[in-house]
């Protein structure tokens, strides 16, 4: 298979159909007390399909538990983004790290599916999960922005970051302790003979969240609401009250 062959072409038409008439029908009639549930149904079939995933990975490997351990940055986030949707509170850091994280990677591999290369048949079963779970971890962010599941807020802008630090601190644990190779491309880039090591995808990767961030706070909010203004009105009137405090000692001493 191809990146952006038929089949990928074909599934990437069909899924955006699929998923959009699946929220029109979701937000006509859900009521708002029962999202929750809705939320936590999504993420328990992401669960199911990076669990599938992970096994088949393994079994195609060396068929032991080190090898089902997830040991890339969407691998990681295709376990951590249903647990999170299961059990903690939209409300939460960790919340706005998973879906960002999640949403992020999911839509990334959606339109650039690197392993598509390695199979020659769509259906079988590892490049479909995968592509599958890819595909519901960006859907379970635009599904609970759309369902006002949850709320997008720069307060917790450090949530993603940090999330990425316990992410390299997991990686550096597999390929030291555990004996992985390049866990979450440490040691390679992600995709060979290119800059992608870890670090500057990661930079990019808060970035494009930070992005995303400005982008909903543009869509949702008032200009004067949006935290890039407030940040800047913030640093005006300390320079003006500095410079003001500046002109009145000047003044006293001429006095």
């Amino acid at each position: 298979m191809e990146v952006f062959g038929t089949e990928h072409i074909v599934f990437m038409i069909v899924s955006v159909i699929v998923l959009t008439a699946l929220l029109i029908v979701l937000k006509k009639f859900v009521p708002q007390n029962k999202v929750g549930l809705v939320m936590k149904i999504t993420a328990f079939c992401g669960l199911v399909l990076i669990v599938i995933n992970r096994i088949v990975v393994s079994k195609s490997r060396n068929a032991d538990f080190i090898d089902f351990l997830p040991d890339t940055y969407c691998s990681m986030m295709g376990l951590i983004l249903p647990l999170t949707v299961l059990l903690f509170k939209p409300t939460t850091k960790i919340y706005q790290y998973a879906v960002f994280a999640g949403f992020i990677g999911g839509l990334i591999t959606f339109f650039y599916p690197d392993f598509f290369v390695y199979f020659d048949d769509f259906f079988n079963i590892h490049p479909f999960t995968g592509i599958l779970y890819h595909t519901l971890m960006a859907f379970i962010f635009v599904e609970s922005i759309v369902l006002k599941y949850f709320t997008p807020s720069f307060r917790k802008w450090t949530a993603f970051p940090i999330g990425l630090a316990f992410m390299v601190v997991y990686a550096c644990f597999g390929n030291s302790v555990l004996g992985q190779t390049n866990n979450m491309y440490l040691n390679a880039p992600l995709l060979p003979d290119t800059i992608l090591s870890w670090w500057f995808t990661g930079i990019m990767l808060i970035l494009l969240y930070t992005l995303i961030l400005q982008i909903y706070e543009i869509i949702t909010l008032p200009v004067g609401e949006w935290t890039a203004v407030k940040g800047i009105k913030c640093i005006k009137s300390r320079f003006c009250s500095k410079k003001a405090k500046s002109d009145d000692e000047k003044i006293s001493s001429n006095e």
